[in-house]
């Protein structure tokens, strides 16, 4: 998927049921490895979409190459539809989510990024600053914003420190690192999604030559 013009630098893959790779600031550098949805209740479970949904894709339209995902629980508990469209004025990726809980039980839902600015994800800056994920390197920048906003972030190093990590150990959220420097970075926020009361969130992820360009073009 893209914007249909020239202006926007971004580009996307979407495979497995999550975002898989975004390119910026040209269709030869990767600049993101994925970026999909963990879902927990806290206390017994904690899926990850990749792994835990059966999942379809559609074209929205025949007039933009707008996607739309649709993720359904193995289990039956949760449903994620993801419609993806990329800003033609700006370069940046817009997620409307929406999250439904199929069992009427509330759950946690968290967005976990890996970043990989420049096609090289081992040497990326990552920190949280004003409800932000935000990663840079030399060249390029990344930051991913949600309305509304995140309620705790957390960034960490893959395998390490990240949130998959902190999460399938005993279900919450118990890290919340602000800075992980120079190496393969790893993103997690909570979202105010739980199935019930709040269903709808808006993702933004954006791109410059910093992160605070990237912060500034997302919001």
């Amino acid at each position: 998927g893209t914007a249909m013009n020239l202006k926007s630098k971004v580009w996307h893959t979407l495979q497995g049921g999550e975002l898989t790779e975004v390119f910026y600031p040209d269709l030869g550098t990767p600049a993101l490895r994925d970026l999909q949805l963990i879902v927990t209740d806290g206390r017994t479970f904690t899926d990850r979409e990749t792994d835990d949904t059966t999942q379809h894709v559609e074209l929205v339209d025949q007039h933009s190459l707008t996607y739309r995902q649709v993720n359904t629980a193995k289990s039956g508990r949760y449903r994620i539809t993801k419609t993806y469209v990329t800003d033609p004025a700006r370069n940046t990726l817009l997620v409307d989510v929406r999250f439904q809980s199929l069992t009427g039980r509330p759950y946690q839902v968290y967005a976990y990024l890996d970043p990989a600015l420049s096609n090289d994800g081992n040497d990326d800056n990552g920190t949280t600053s004003h409800g932000a994920l935000l990663t840079e390197d030399a060249d390029a920048g990344s930051a991913l914003v949600a309305d509304p906003g995140f309620r705790r972030t957390s960034t960490g190093y893959l395998d390490a420190s990240d949130g998959w990590v902190d999460l399938r150990d005993d279900h919450r959220m118990d890290w919340q690192y602000r800075s992980s420097p120079k190496g393969n970075v790893v993103q997690t926020a909570q979202t105010q999604l739980d199935g019930r009361r709040h269903q709808q969130l808006q993702l933004a992820l954006g791109f410059g030559c910093t992160s605070s360009a990237a912060l500034a073009t997302a919001r």
